[in-house]
This record gives C-alpha cells, sequence and structure tokens, in this order.
C-alpha cells in the first residue's frame, strides 16, 4: 500500500484520535456486515483495515511484508498472493479468523490458496468439519505444496480448537492415577458418613 493516509482521507499529520475516527466512519460505511455480498465494499473494508493497521503498527507492517506468523509452527516465508489472501493471512496471523472468513467469502477465484486460508480460519474457529474439506480440497489441489500437507495433518490430529482446549486441562488428569483412586475413595467415605 502506497499512502495508507490517503486510504483513510486524513493528513500524514493527522492525530491517533482523527485516525481512530476516520478508520470508524469508513469501517460503518463498508463493513461486509452492513453490505453483505458487495464485492465493491468488502474489497474496501480490506483496504481500509490494512491501511490503518500500516499506520498503527508500522514495525509489523515492515516484517509482514516478507514474513508471517504460520499458525502452526513459528514463522516462516509469506508467499505474496492476492490482496485477499494477504488481508486473510493476516488476519489469521492476529486470530481474527471470523474478519478472515469475512474476507475469503466473496473472493474469487477459490483456488487451493483459498481453501488453505479457509481451514485455517475455520479451524481457529473451531470448525473441524469445515476445516477438514478445505484442507482436504487445497491438498488435492496442489498435492505437492508442504505448506497444505502440513496443515492438514495438524487440523487431522485435532486443529486449533482442540489444542487450546487441551492446554486447559493439561496436567490434571486424574483418571488411571493413584491420585483418581484416593480421592474417589475419600469422596465414597464422605457420601457413606453423611447417609
Amino acid at each position: 500500500m502506497n499512502d495508507p493516509y490517503k486510504v483513510l482521507g486524513v493528513s500524514p499529520n493527522a492525530s491517533d484520535e482523527e485516525i481512530k475516527q476516520a478508520y470508524r466512519r469508513l469501517a460503518k460505511k463498508y463493513h461486509p456486515d452492513l453490505n453483505p455480498g458487495d464485492k465493491v465494499a468488502a474489497q474496501k473494508m480490506q483496504e481500509i483495515n490494512a491501511a490503518y493497521e500500516q499506520i498503527k503498527n508500522p514495525e509489523k507492517h515492515q516484517q509482514s511484508q516478507g514474513y508471517g506468523y504460520d499458525p502452526f509452527g513459528g514463522y516462516r516465508q509469506q508467499n505474496t498472493g492476492s490482496d485477499y489472501q494477504r488481508s486473510a493471512y493476516q488476519y489469521i496471523m492476529y486470530r481474527r479468523y471470523r474478519e478472515a472468513l469475512n474476507v475469503l467469502q466473496n473472493a474469487t477465484p477459490r483456488d487451493a490458496r483459498w481453501y488453505y486460508l479457509s481451514a485455517l480460519a475455520n479451524d481457529g474457529l473451531g470448525n473441524q468439519v469445515t476445516a477438514l474439506e478445505h484442507i482436504r480440497k487445497a491438498v488435492s489441489m496442489e498435492p505437492d505444496n508442504m505448506e497444505y500437507i502440513q496443515a492438514l495433518e495438524a487440523i487431522e490430529n485435532g486443529g486449533a480448537a482442540y489444542r487450546r482446549q487441551a492446554g486447559n486441562f493439561r496436567g490434571y488428569q486424574m483418571a488411571g492415577s493413584p491420585l483418581a483412586g484416593l480421592c474417589m475413595c475419600f469422596l465414597m467415605r464422605m457420601f457413606c458418613c453423611g447417609c
């Protein structure tokens, strides 16, 4: 993006508050939820989001030009792709999965990259069936793409939603442990003594 200030309609000397107000005004006008099915509004919203993000976080914008966060492990070189692909990928990178799906909703063509990004966003939201369906479609379209194959393996083995949920309980599993037997014995005694 050449001039993010021009996209938002503010001067480069604008205050943070003026930039926020311009962003909010434009977001209210072009948001996909308020303009369902309007491809022009969706494209404009992508430009507005990218401009605001570039102004707000210039360091991150510099980093994202060549590298991005891979949801399945570490940083990797980011493919350039089309504008909607870059926007969707950035949303996924910041765990804003609904926004990523909004960007992808009206985007064309639905190539292997589209299915890959859709799978990542759906996986992040816990939509395992759709995530699996889309990542399998991406792999079938580009069977030699290791990025897609790794994503398929990760999603097939539980995906992001499962890993987040499992992480909440890690280390607290009691079934089959000596502590479980002791706790069960204690609870049974309390129950029997109460009767």
